[in-house]
């Protein structure tokens, strides 16, 4: 789930989806900005410029959008700055100021861990192996990796009462959910009250998110057909895909709750309910607006990158690395969607459609 509260048009909102092209973060662009957020004064680079709105990406990574026209924006530009982002022990001091002496702030090797004191390393831990999991699955089918260039933030509220509080305060918009990575801030956030099996395949799915927009696997800047990010998603919810031991059985790797939920809902009901899905996926994210067809969208998104992952790992990385590379701020359109992901398969959507049910019904 990647929850975002831009007012630009949906073209744009697709593209800036956490932080700007490494190009930005290497200080070779001048044209900063100063301006208040959360009321504390920041600084950073202007990615749109309208009448009507400013959208600035962070020294710290976040994505802020300022009425120019608000008396309370308090913005400036700041022309003989060059862009650099934050280093992680700036990052470190502005997290322990902003939660305060009962939260405690711990760092790994890409991860700086807020979480309340007394906890010990146990959501430190399983968001470094979560990400080098991540990182080690995707590099070993071919996928283009590279180093996100700022440090990767995952909050741990108390229980679930303070994480409502927080996206009430950033103005997240989301219904009950176990936590969420949220596209503005480039945080996962999440509460330690329970956990259950089904919160912690959340954190997985939420964590993979950060992982990938973070490492390349999808771009920062360009529009990323939803079944591909969410299907990631779903793929890394199962605890074995980050085990340190590697999820080496096939069995280890499946989403039970997808599969189950295809089996009970989708495959059993109608027989060319799965296929037409797909194809529907495929061509645009409408599905994923519905409530009343998202878990479906989320079942089937995850049975598509799954079957890529397993039968046909080259076009699995070859669809990652070309969705990443594509050119930044062009919509994707559904034409383009279709025609792109048929050459890469080598198939037509119809016939992997069916291949991917055939293959369903071998688990």
């Amino acid at each position: 789930m990647q929850p975002n509260r831009f007012t630009l048009s949906r073209a744009v909102i697709a593209l800036l989806l956490v932080t700007f092209s490494s190009r930005f973060c290497a200080g070779q662009t001048s044209g900063m900005i100063e301006f208040s957020a959360y009321g504390k004064i920041k600084k950073g680079i202007l990615l749109v410029d309208l009448a009507h709105e400013l959208i600035i990406l962070g020294r710290d990574g976040w994505i802020h959008s300022v009425d120019p026209r608000s008396p309370n924006s308090n913005w400036q530009r700041i022309e003989e700055e060059v862009f650099a982002a934050a280093p992680a022990a700036e990052i470190r001091n502005q997290l322990r100021s902003e939660f305060g002496p009962e939260y405690e702030v711990l760092s790994t090797k890409n991860f700086l861990v807020v979480q309340p004191r007394g906890r010990g390393d146990r959501w430190p831990k399983l968001f470094e192996q979560s990400h080098r999991s991540f990182i080690s699955y995707m590099t070993k089918r071919g996928v283009k990796i590279r180093s996100g260039s700022f440090p990767m933030v995952a909050i741990v509220f108390p229980d679930e009462s303070g994480m409502r509080q927080e996206f009430e305060r950033l103005d997240i918009e989301v219904g009950r959910v176990a936590g969420l990575y949220s596209v503005n801030t480039n945080r996962v956030m999440t509460h330690d009250a329970t956990r259950t099996s089904s919160v912690m395949a959340t954190v997985r799915h939420e964590a993979a998110h950060q992982s990938a927009f973070n490492s390349g696997a999808h771009s920062r800047i360009n529009d990323t057909p939803r079944w591909i990010t969410e299907g990631i998603g779903q793929m890394f919810e199962p605890a074995a895909m980050t085990d340190p031991r590697g999820a080496t059985q096939l069995a280890d790797r499946v989403n039970q709750e997808s599969l189950q939920y295809l089996r009970k809902k989708v495959l059993t009901v109608d027989s060319g309910r799965f296929v037409q899905t797909a194809i529907t996926l495929i061509g645009d994210d409408m599905m994923f607006k519905d409530e009343k067809q998202i878990n479906e969208a989320y079942a089937v998104a995850w049975a598509l990158m799954f079957y890529l992952a397993e039968r046909q790992p080259k076009a699995f990385s070859q669809l990652l690395n070309e969705t990443a590379g594509r050119r930044p701020f062009q919509a994707y359109q559904r034409r383009d969607r279709i025609a792109d992901f048929e050459r890469i398969v080598g198939m037509d959507t119809f016939e992997f459609s069916r291949k991917t049910l055939r293959y369903l019904e071998t688990l």
